[in-house]
């Protein structure tokens, strides 16, 4: 009895092993599937696509990978499928692929070859591809994050054809000091620009010159700010405030480096700003230093004493996110005037801000940095 029980003990250790050496192998094999799985993502991005079935059909098969990493899977060995041609095996996979997540919808950055077949297999089963299921907790937390994330994107962010849209946008306008006046000795005078925030928008159409090269025009209203702080004599300084009205037509070019990518498009700008002066005020306020009384001076027109006609340079660097039939874009823009701001002649007008407020123009260029965004729609016909 005794050796009965010993058999059956043994028996029992060496299944004990058989299964631990079974659940070892399948914790193994899962951890291999993930670095597989990450390898394939690089292998992917890298355009060998070739690689991908190889690297993950025998992790879906075995079910070395679950959850969100087996749909990745699947998603990437169809997709390189379809990149090589190959729709016979895409169409064998996605029959897996709906078999198993049947609650999948087409997201945003799923090329469009494989929305198609996705679609075509839902409708296959009876199923409306465009009916997002009840259950699914993508329904649960959807928004308007969630609509844009599933938009349908069937271009690169950059391979839009001819586009018109609206940008709008914050100027910051810093000037720099040519040459120092002052009513008192400009040597000692202790001045200095400061930077205000403006207001701008208007109109751009970008025009196709080739894959990566667009031509830019557009139709924009600036409304810009700056300060000047000075000291004209050493018992008073100022501060003074000045806005200027433009009209700018920005001409540009861009290079799209990357306009095949669907979820973001990296770009540089650089061209010419030609601008009319519409309309200039200064204003400010004296203060006395002795008794720190202060005088208010209101807005006063001074647009005759300023350059109508100018000329900037431009360079800007910004992104392009895709939409369905349009993109938006975001964009930091620095340019420079090349000419002068003030008019030489205008240097001591006959109002409050020269005599009584002490200001007079030194001779000064004009630098912005412009933070701006906007939307761009596709006019070209399909």
């Amino acid at each position: 009895m005794i050796k009965g029980l010993l058999n059956l003990l043994n028996r029992l250790f060496v299944l004990s092993l058989f299964f631990l050496g079974l659940q070892t192998a399948a914790a193994q094999e899962l951890v291999n599937c993930t670095y597989l799985l990450e390898d394939a993502k690089e292998a992917y991005e890298a355009g060998m696509v070739e690689l991908v079935p190889e690297l993950l059909l025998e992790c879906i098969q075995t079910n070395g990978l679950s959850g969100e990493a087996k749909k990745e899977a699947y998603k990437l060995v169809i997709n390189s499928y379809l990149f090589d041609y190959m729709s016979a095996e895409a169409d064998s996979l996605m029959d897996g692929f709906v078999s198993e997540f049947p609650d999948y919808r087409a997201a945003g950055s799923d090329p469009q070859e494989f929305v198609t077949l996705l679609d075509a297999h839902l409708l296959a089963l009876g199923i409306d591809p465009t009916q997002i299921p009840a259950d699914s907790t993508e329904t649960a937390r959807r928004g308007l994050f969630q609509k844009f994330r599933e938009r349908v994107i069937t271009k690169g962010a950059g391979e839009y054809g001819n586009t018109l849209g609206f940008t709008v946008g914050v100027p910051l306008t810093l000037p720099y000091t040519l040459e120092r006046y002052s009513l008192g000795d400009p040597t000692g005078d202790e001045s200095h620009f400061g930077l205000l925030p403006g207001l701008m928008g208007g109109v751009e159409a970008n025009l196709i010159l080739r894959r990566k090269l667009e031509a830019s025009f557009g139709l924009i209203y600036d409304m810009s700010r700056f300060t000047y702080s000075a000291t004209p004599v050493s018992s008073v300084s100022y501060r003074y405030v000045e806005a200027q009205h433009q009209v700018l037509l920005p001409l540009s070019l861009f290079y799209k480096f990357n306009p095949e990518n669907r979820k973001i498009c990296y770009y540089l700008r650089g061209g010419f700003i030609p601008s009319y002066l519409i309309h200039a005020t200064g204003k400010g306020t004296r203060t006395s230093g002795g008794s720190q009384n202060e005088l208010d001076i209101e807005a006063t027109e001074i647009t005759d004493s300023r350059v109508n006609l100018n000329l900037d340079a431009l360079l800007g660097f910004g992104i392009r996110i895709p939409l369905n039939n349009a993109f938006i874009f975001t964009e930091m823009r620095l340019s420079s005037r090349l000419t002068r701001a003030n008019q030489d002649g205008t240097r001591y007008p006959d109002n409050d801000l020269t005599w009584l407020l002490y200001h007079v123009d030194s001779d000064f260029k004009i630098n912005k940095i412009s933070l701006c965004g906007g939307v761009c729609w596709d006019l070209t016909k399909e």
